[in-house]
């Protein structure tokens, strides 16, 4: 963000959101897409999801989500909005959720938002930094 002075910014200036109002934003959608590392190969795939205290959760099959959340692998997970331009961040490691009361919360939060096919495995992401950006409004 470019700033005029100290705490200041210029009109049309991206600005920065506060971990509060992403959060915010992250509750209002059930579909963004998760960024894995897997050898040498960049993936980003499109999952539907909850937030389930500061988390991440989604339902998966056998594939490159779960690899990732099995050797508790570094990923991204974004979400993004228009009307203003808008784009979330969550950062951390992705792990298989298996504590069962935890599966049976993760679940409900879930509803019914996943394509069809077997995807009875659950990941979340520990959420170890999370930002935002907002665009400004186009003219």
């Amino acid at each position: 963000m470019t700033a005029d002075g100290p705490g200041r910014t210029r009109p049309g200036d991206i600005s920065e959101l506060a971990e509060v109002d992403c959060y915010v934003l992250l509750r209002r959608r059930t579909l963004g897409r998760i960024a894995v590392k897997l050898a040498e190969d960049l993936v980003i795939l499109p999952v539907y999801y909850a937030v389930m205290d500061r988390d991440i959760v989604f339902r998966t099959a056998p594939g490159t989500k779960l690899d990732a959340a099995v050797l508790k692998t570094k990923v991204a997970f974004e979400v993004d909005g228009t009307s203003p331009g808008w784009s979330v961040l969550v950062r951390g490691h992705a792990e298989e959720l298996r504590d069962p009361d935890a599966q049976v919360r993760a679940r409900s939060l879930l509803g019914g938002d996943w394509p069809a096919g077997a995807r009875e495995r659950l990941v979340r992401i520990r959420a170890e930094r999370v930002t935002g950006r907002q665009l400004p409004p186009a003219h």
